[in-house]
């Protein structure tokens, strides 16, 4: 991930980016000096510079009659990050409250477009428990690259846990190898229930059902007795799909 992607993400607007970025570079600069360097006028740079202060990103310094800005310690990054999920933390049982207090709850969303598909698996990471896949990888891996990537880094544990009925391809044969573990099982689709064009996942009362071919769009169903349904059919299939390869 580059830098303007990563602070972007950590809630900077393009402006402060730009800002934070020609001050890095800069070092204690007035806000002439710093509004050449990044490209912004004056009075739009003077009030993004505020901005920057008030979030903790950039310091003031008066010296005399000058007024200098300078950037706080890229690490500060972390630590604005790590203050900011802590304060979350601290209000989301409220805000579960208020979740489960709603008198008419959705059990059903529609994802529609590849941009908004990477959406659909995020209460997958709030969820956790057993999670169960099925479909043809390089066509997940292309609709869910975000999904891929968290899974990449998420802690598995036995509260965690991943298993995932996969096309028998070199490339699905190269994924198992390296994900599989002892919270995370793979096993490969026998061919004469292929071709799968249909990307399923099921954990906790949620069945996605996601198009991967053509139209792109993700049904997100949150029903207990759909999930346990979808589950049984899972694990049918389970027993008769092929384990990892021991030469790999």
């Amino acid at each position: 991930m580059n830098p303007k992607d990563a602070l972007l993400h950590i809630g900077l607007n393009e402006k402060e980016i730009q800002i934070y970025l020609s001050l890095l570079e800069l070092g204690s600069s007035t806000v002439l000096t710093i509004s050449k360097r990044s490209g912004i006028k004056r009075p739009t740079a003077y009030l993004v510079l505020q901005s920057l202060v008030e979030k903790g990103f950039a310091s003031r310094i008066v010296k005399g009659k000058k007024t200098l800005f300078a950037p706080q310690h890229p690490k500060k990054l972390i630590t604005e990050s790590e203050l900011r999920l802590k304060e979350l933390q601290e209000v989301v049982p409220q805000l579960e409250i208020m979740f489960r207090k709603r008198r008419e709850r959705p059990r059903i969303k529609v994802f529609e477009g590849k941009d908004e598909l990477d959406r659909a698996y995020d209460d997958l990471f709030v969820v956790k428990g057993k999670v169960l896949f099925m479909g043809t990888l390089k066509l997940s891996m292309e609709i869910f690259p975000k999904t891929f990537q968290r899974q990449d880094i998420v802690q598995l544990s036995s509260g965690f846990t991943i298993r995932e009925l996969l096309d028998e391809s070199k490339e699905s044969l190269e994924y198992a190898s390296k994900v599989s573990g002892k919270y995370h099982d793979v096993r490969f689709i026998p061919k004469s229930l292929l071709p799968f064009e249909a990307d399923i996942g099921i954990f906790g009362n949620h069945t996605l059902i996601t198009s991967v071919k053509k139209e792109y769009f993700t049904i997100d169903i949150e029903s207990k007795e759909i999930a346990k349904s979808f589950r049984s059919i899972f694990e049918m299939m389970w027993t008769s799909a092929k384990p990892i390869p021991s030469s790999l």
